[in-house]
């Protein structure tokens, strides 16, 4: 089964400099040191048996493991010695404390017949053994030297087992490295494989076994991953048997399942060469190290990941929309802002744009829902649409449709917003029904006056008569009836 996550598209302006830089240090390592092993490795065991090495120092070395309570390794190395690259030689290289022995002669000494010659021979098969990379940098956690712990990481078995590394970083990497910075991501990196190596340790790993790979590491990025975004849910793609697809689900939710994926796998597949322990602890190491960067933020999650794949989204909508309209299609602009609008229902911009267009167009339905739009970000007080609110409200009597659902303060705030802004007909027509339905409403006379005024300073003084007859009429009382009377412009 395989489960993963389906990450934002990368922005290559701001290229993921460190997810590039590791995949190009496991490419250069493994096609520029590790790529001929296998023939050095066979060049090296067939110098060994045509010397006969394996003749005289083979069961000495069985021997030795027996002696020293090893016999449980002895026997499984027993049965291995006929193999093209036998395990047993692999462990004889790696046995120190035997090397140490086989050095100072007290293995061989120097009494055993034909011992200058074996030595000779030892030296050309030690010369072979060294060109092989792998051998010395791969992490060996019976004899584990300090470089290995870091080189095993960039180190691979195969050109599959490098390639699917590789893919599923840059996948996953790249979201990561953009929610982490450059550096933080590195240094998580980094500690994930080292805390991928703990199993090793911890267990009794034979001699001959070596560790390899980014896969604890890569694991580690994939926990990073989904802790990063939490309960947010994400889209992943799985494929199971034959069958693939995607699925939307919270994040968090996949890392037991991978975790229980690698345990199984673990205790069922006994035999095989993959690390699962390593990928298990790499999962563990990346969750906890994530876990506590959101604790030390926070909580906060991925989000500057999420708002720069919405900001890529919304320029690519936005663009789409720009080409309909200067090719005059204002229906489908109207769409795609219409999609943009109602996933940013927040945004005024958008919703301007949206309202443009859709009044380009024919559908009523489009413009019902932008002058909707519009008006109740309006009445929530964003100023900058007070003109294209104006202009909704008339076309919503006029195609008597069904009107925004604000309360009483938010239709004055409309109302006084239009005025300012010289919208005397849009306020005229709120004012009228607002008379009908709220008549006791103390802000209607000065809104009356104010309507009034700007009628009659955009030289319509009929209209503005007609505000401030209204006026004297509901509420003769009232302050802005004297006002009234002392305008030159009103005559009743």
């Amino acid at each position: 089964m395989l489960l993963l996550p389906l990450p934002a598209q990368p922005d290559w302006r701001r290229p993921p400099w460190i997810t590039l830089f590791l995949i190009v240090a496991c490419c250069f390592i493994y096609f520029g040191l590790q790529f001929n092993d296998d023939a050095r490795r066979e060049a090296a065991f067939a110098a060994y048996r045509d010397a006969g090495l394996h003749e005289l120092e083979v069961p000495l070395y069985l021997k030795d493991l027996e002696k020293r309570g090893k016999s449980r390794l002895a026997n499984e190395l027993g049965r291995d010695v006929e193999k093209k690259w036998p395990l047993t030689v692999i462990a004889l290289q790696a046995d120190t404390d035997f090397q140490r022995r086989l050095a100072a002669d007290e293995v061989i000494t120097l009494q055993t017949v034909g011992h200058d010659a074996w030595r000779a021979n030892r030296h050309q098969f030690e010369a072979l053994y060294k060109q092989i990379f792998t051998e010395k940098y791969a992490l060996r956690a019976s004899d584990p030297k300090p470089v290995a712990l870091f080189m095993h990481m960039f180190m691979h078995g195969s050109v599959m087992h490098l390639a699917g590394n590789m893919i599923i970083l840059f996948i996953v990497g790249y979201t990561v490295e953009m929610a982490l910075g450059a550096g933080l991501f590195l240094a998580f990196y980094l500690l994930a494989g080292l805390g991928a190596t703990i199993p090793d340790f911890l267990g009794s790993a034979p001699p001959y076994m070596l560790s390899l790979g980014a896969s604890g590491a890569i694991a580690g990025v994939m926990a990073m991953f989904v802790v990063l975004y939490g309960r947010r849910k994400i889209r992943f793609f799985y494929w199971v048997l034959v069958y693939f697809s995607t699925v939307t689900a919270p994040a968090l939710l996949v890392l037991p399942l991978w975790l229980l994926k690698e345990a199984v796998m673990n205790s069922s597949d006994a035999e095989s060469h993959v690390n699962y322990m390593a990928h298990f602890a790499g999962l563990l190491t990346g969750a906890l190290l994530v876990a506590a960067y959101r604790w030390q933020r926070g909580g906060r999650s991925a989000d500057k990941v999420v708002l720069d794949e919405k900001a890529r989204q919304n320029d690519a909508q936005r663009k789409e929309a720009e080409k309909w309209s200067a090719a005059l299609d204002f229906e489908r602009a109207a769409k795609v802002y219409a999609a943009m609008s109602d996933a940013q229902p927040d945004d005024a911009g958008l919703a301007a744009d949206f309202y443009k267009s859709a009044r380009l167009q024919t559908e009523t339905g489009l413009r019902h829902r932008a002058t909707l739009r519009v008006m109740l970000l309006a009445a929530h007080g964003h100023k900058a649409l007070m003109h294209e609110s104006a202009d909704a409200w008339l076309w919503l009597l006029k195609q008597r449709l069904a009107v925004p659902r604000l309360t009483l303060p938010q239709w004055l705030k409309l109302a006084a917003g239009w005025l300012d802004c010289g919208n005397a007909a849009s306020c005229d027509a709120l004012l009228q029904m607002l008379l009908k339905r709220a008549a006791d409403q103390p802000a209607l006379p000065a809104l009356l006056y104010r309507t009034g005024r700007v009628y009659r300073d955009q030289g319509e003084p009929g209209k503005a008569k007609s505000c401030w007859r209204l006026l004297l009429q509901h509420y003769p009382k009232a302050t802005e009836v004297q006002w009234v009377m002392a305008d030159p412009a009103f005559k009743p």
